[in-house]
């Protein structure tokens, strides 16, 4: 019982993975990853803002369709703030969680991957690979357990999940302390 309060209370943390961009109308994770995680789309709104911008500073855009052009560029300048307000902001302790459930999941992944070596010499068995991306076989507890259900990780009996699950969610903590997302960086030599 008290495990279970613990583990809540951890849920709780002060950041959020989704934010209401991601969400539908009835408050349900839309997306497989948040809306931050992709930068280029931040980057493409703010220079759509600032060529939108240049265009009505210096009138390339004709009176009769000012309005209409003043009118998407405030959406586009409400889409970007919500976007930039769902990224997390961590205090010192949020970001002592995360790294090390990144750590965490970093073994756990590594373990459930063939080496370069393995995969080089044709030893790996595409079959248990398969089962491994699909089947829950990484076993999370605490802090990891609990952040992978914050990334909408579908989480099996004994609180496993699937190797992609377990991936989904390093490669969003490691957005979160802006390192390198590419999962292949933990595979064995």
């Amino acid at each position: 019982m008290a495990e279970e309060a613990a583990v809540s209370t951890k849920e709780k943390a002060d950041f959020q993975i989704f934010g209401s961009v991601d969400l539908d109308t009835k408050g349900n994770v839309k997306s497989t990853y948040p809306s931050w995680y992709f930068t280029t789309m931040l980057d493409n709104l703010r220079e759509e803002i600032q060529f939108s911008e240049y265009q009505i500073r210096d009138n390339f855009i004709p009176a009769s369709e000012l309005h209409v052009t003043q009118e998407r560029l405030r959406q586009k300048k409400d889409k970007l703030k919500e976007l930039e307000s769902a990224i997390p902001r961590l205090n010192g302790r949020d970001k002592d969680t995360v790294a090390k459930v990144r750590d965490e999941l970093s073994e756990k992944i590594r373990d459930k991957m063939y080496t370069r070596e393995q995969m080089r010499k044709g030893l790996a068995d595409a079959h248990q690979e398969a089962r491994h991306m699909l089947e829950p076989c990484i076993e999370l507890k605490g802090d990891a357990l609990a952040m992978a259900k914050r990334c909408n990780v579908q989480v099996g009996k004994g609180g496993k999940v699937s190797r992609t699950g377990a991936e989904k969610t390093w490669k969003i903590m490691s957005k979160i302390l802006e390192e390198s997302t590419n999962v292949e960086s933990l595979r064995r030599d």
